[in-house]
């Protein structure tokens, strides 16, 4: 019965995500970039995973096993199916809005403000290096998060870098609509030499996120799947499997002469398979899940109050704001190491229903497409800056809540925007808009 149910919400999903993707071109930017990593992660995968495995391993270290209890992952199907049905109920009643003439002005830089946004990055990158305490060549050889033992370490330094970083959709995007392929090799550069130092993944979705948004301004707000574009993602996919044992196994090998690379990449391809990084995203939800439903794992409006007092630290706040949820749920769950913590973030529904509970977490799920359905009229409307910095970081958000990590999804798309204000104070945009024909329908 359950796996039905789950065969059931993988098919719902795929065809919804065909109306919007391959039928609607992508008009509704937002909801398309949601139902484009939602249904393959946790639609499509669990059932996968409840027909060859039997459900979802638990994230927890100290307990390598598949949860059991049936309850939920009934729940957790009845979230997925209430967000498409939602969706699909409102996708009847929304009115595409046609991009005003002039439009692509607001996706235009200065080509000063493109080099410093270039700049930022490459100093996100020095300074990533210099909170470490390892010197460059250290690093290459370093295992995964080793450095966060050196006595030398700066959080502080480590997190400046970080949102530096994540200027690195934005910078893309611009550089792209003015054409600057210089901009662009030194971006490329920066962002896969912090992949191979950090050995993260984020420098890729980076560049996704931000050639979806550009070929989705370019193409006048819509984007035409073709074949190559379908292989495109494939490869994308396959860049990503790859690399997951490209950093581990691979890297080690050829920079350290450690390891069997065939043995351990036989073995991480399983894994992969079954508790890898793409598993993850259902995992923890179960996960989290179950600790609330069973164990009575909660934090009172968790999400709520870190979104609303996102400017206070936490440690200021005077308990208004809770401590990063990713570093808490990985507390309970055993995985809170100086390695781990706050890297183990408790999954998409997990995140809402050790915030809510179960009834507030349904329904989340109800406003959830309201919400995507509320931000695709503001990236068409809107003629500010916020609406780059949206539009750019759109995926790679969505792909960072999918997994749990609210604090990311929202907070690199804030201090995006702060830093893009303040370049804009003084560096005033000098391209002229591209006066475009309108479109069929509009005036």
């Amino acid at each position: 019965m359950l796996v039905l149910l789950e065969l059931l919400t993988a098919v719902a999903g795929l065809a919804l995500l065909y109306q919007e993707a391959v039928r609607n071109r992508f008009v509704n930017y937002a909801t398309s970039m949601f139902l484009l990593a939602f249904v393959p992660l946790l639609c499509v995968y669990p059932a996968i995973a409840g027909v060859f495995v039997g459900g979802a391993y638990s994230v927890s270290p100290n307990r390598d096993m598949v949860i059991g209890d049936p309850w939920v992952y009934v729940l957790y199907q009845i979230f997925c199916l209430t967000i498409l049905i939602v969706s699909y109920l409102t996708m009847r009643r929304q009115v595409v809005d046609l991009p005003y003439i002039g439009w692509q002005r607001k996706y235009q830089g200065d080509p000063v403000e493109v080099l410093v946004l270039t700049g930022l990055i490459g100093l996100g990158v020095a300074l990533f290096v210099r909170s470490t305490g390892y010197s460059f060549s250290e690093l290459l050889s370093a295992s995964r998060f080793e450095w966060f033992d050196d006595p030398n370490f700066s959080s502080v330094t480590l997190l400046i870098s970080t949102y530096l970083m994540a200027l690195s959709p934005v910078a893309i995007l611009l550089a792209l609509n003015n054409r600057n392929r210089v901009a662009l090799a030194a971006i490329a550069i920066f962002l896969v030499m912090y992949g191979v130092l950090v050995r993260d993944r984020k420098w890729v979705i980076f560049m996704v996120s931000a050639g979806f948004a550009y070929v989705y301004m370019k193409n006048r707000y819509s984007i035409k799947i073709s074949r190559k574009a379908a292989l495109l993602v494939l490869l994308v996919v396959a860049a990503l499997a790859f690399w997951q044992i490209a950093r581990g196994v691979l890297f080690n090998y050829y920079v350290t002469g450690k390891g069997d690379p065939l043995y351990e990449s036989q073995e991480v391809a399983g894994r992969l398979l079954t508790r890898g990084d793409l598993p993850y995203y259902y995992n923890a939800s179960i996960t989290a899940m179950d600790m609330n439903l069973n164990e009575g794992f909660y934090i009172p409006f968790g999400i709520l109050r870190r979104q609303l007092f996102f400017f206070l630290p936490a440690d200021f706040s005077l308990g208004l704001k809770v401590e990063d949820i990713s570093a808490l749920f990985s507390d309970a769950i055993g995985g809170g190491d100086t390695l781990r913590r706050g890297n183990m973030p408790p999954g998409f529904f997990g995140l809402f229903i050790i915030s809510f509970g179960w009834i507030g977490t349904l329904v989340t799920c109800c406003l959830v497409p309201l919400a995507l359905r509320t931000l695709d009229r503001f990236i068409h409307r809107s003629r500010g800056i916020l609406s780059i910095i949206v539009a750019a970081h759109l995926l790679s958000s969505v792909t960072l809540l999918l997994r749990g990590d609210d604090s990311s999804a929202t907070y690199f798309i804030v201090s995006s925007f702060a830093v893009l204000f303040v370049i804009r104070i003084f560096i005033r945009p000098q391209a002229s808009p591209e006066m475009l024909p309108p479109m069929p329908g509009g005036s």
